[in-house]
């Protein structure tokens, strides 16, 4: 997996270029100190599905809600579809990504797409895709990475001992939650000179939300505010790409709370 720095060579660095949404995503949902999950595995995973797949909308790599008219050549909307832009030969792989995640994420769209060409695909995606062991899988190229490490935390003076996974580099979670908290901050209290958030940041507020992760954003500002503000900022950028991945995320948490109460 390819990221912006490395965190062994970061260490101790001011500045650092943020991390892929997925890997931000994944700190955030976890402890600093212990490394423990903040949430349900299952609801984290397919957060990191639609995580995944807003990175390759980026990349111009699938297109979602619209696809392609060969006999027309006009984009048509197509409300819960998913598009590969760059068409992979039939038997074929799709031209690298750099990510082993992002690659195994392109080739299950495609074969979703292939498999059911007129159907509505997001929801099911999300839900295939994320049950396919990919909290783990992303846990162990972050650990690849050296984002994570694996750890043994000792308990009652040393007398029980729990396997962990700990950051490597403190400054990367901190950043991630930064970059959630400086979008809303630039809607807080406009200033000229302040940049709007980009897609990333926008896609990363809005999936914070949707998982319910602002309490672990460590904000001095109630749970409730700050989850309408995370909505704002998506409001605000009014990309559809990502508010329908995040309705989709929010909707699939729900699915799960839902399975766990049957």
């Amino acid at each position: 997996m390819t990221y912006a720095n490395d965190a062994r060579a970061a260490t101790g660095a001011r500045h650092r270029a943020p991390l892929p949404l997925h890997a931000e995503l994944y700190l955030i949902a976890h402890d600093d100190d212990t490394g423990r999950l903040h949430i349900n595995e299952q609801v984290l995973a397919i957060g990191l599905a639609g995580a995944l797949l807003l990175e390759l909308t980026f990349a111009r790599r699938v297109e979602i809600g619209w696809e392609y008219n060969e006999f027309t050549r006009e984009w048509m909307p197509a409300p819960g579809r998913l598009f590969i832009t760059e068409p992979v030969p039939r038997g074929g792989q799709a031209a690298p990504t750099g990510s082993p995640l992002l690659d195994a994420a392109l080739a299950s769209v495609d074969q979703l797409a292939r498999a059911q060409p007129r159907g509505e695909h997001l929801r099911s995606w999300l839900g295939d895709f994320s049950s396919s062991q990919l909290y783990h899988r992303t846990q162990a190229s972050m650990i690849t990475a050296s984002l994570i490490r694996r750890a043994q935390l000792r308990r009652l003076g040393g007398l029980r001992k729990t396997d962990t996974n700990l950051v490597v580099d403190i400054g990367y979670p901190v950043g991630a939650r930064h970059r959630v908290k400086t979008a809303v901050s630039y809607y807080e209290n406009p200033s000229p000179a302040a940049h709007p958030p980009d897609d990333s940041c926008v896609a990363l507020c809005g999936l914070t939300a949707a998982l319910e992760l602002t309490p672990f954003l460590y904000r001095n500002q109630a749970d409730r505010e700050l989850a309408q503000w995370l909505g704002y900022v998506v409001d605000q950028r009014n990309n559809t790409a990502i508010t329908t991945v995040v309705q989709a995320v929010d909707a699939g948490r729900g699915d799960v709370a839902v399975a766990a109460m049957g």
